[in-house]
């Protein structure tokens, strides 16, 4: 009879414990967040008229999906299908580097594979760049290789600037 006090005080606390890290996923308890931002950037992806809209809202679908957890695949996805619709905007890079900041290898595959995907010449120059100068921040902070980032930083002061960018 003295062992069931304890027993039942056990199963209780075990039960808060699990309602309590189960929370995210009960329905109702989440109001807003990542999950409308989704819903909405889904939305504006299938509203877009041109490729610059279309690019912004796999953006923010990117943006949505790296704040949620698990969602990491599902934001490499938006956000390479978004520098895929605008191949020459280097803030879309910056901004998938900042929103995967926190998932390096996640952020360092995107880059290789925008890096692949594309040519790194003419309009899609500063992109490659931007690119090229986020794997070196990569390289040198959370996956710490420093012979790739040395090698990158060659091959970043190898490519001759365009001709295009001495406007003065």
């Amino acid at each position: 009879m003295t062992w069931n006090l304890p027993l039942v005080v056990t199963a209780g606390v075990f039960v808060l414990f699990l309602l309590y890290r189960l929370r995210p996923a009960m329905p109702g308890t989440r109001r807003g967040g990542a999950g409308v931002a989704l819903r909405e950037a889904k939305k504006r992806i299938e509203e877009a008229k041109d490729d610059a809209a279309r690019a912004l809202a796999l953006a923010d679908a990117g943006d949505a999906c790296a704040r949620r957890v698990g969602r990491t695949t599902g934001a490499v996805g938006y956000y390479l299908r978004a520098m895929r619709t605008d191949p020459k905007a280097a803030a879309l890079v910056e901004r998938a580097a900042v929103a995967l900041a926190r998932r390096p290898h996640a952020l360092e595959s995107l880059l290789w594979r925008r890096l692949g995907a594309e040519a790194w010449t003419g309009d899609r120059e500063p992109a490659a760049r931007a690119a090229l100068a986020q794997l070196v921040r990569v390289y040198d902070g959370p996956l710490k290789n420093r012979a790739r980032a040395r090698a990158i930083e060659n091959a970043l002061a190898a490519i001759p600037p365009r001709a295009g960018d001495a406007k003065g």
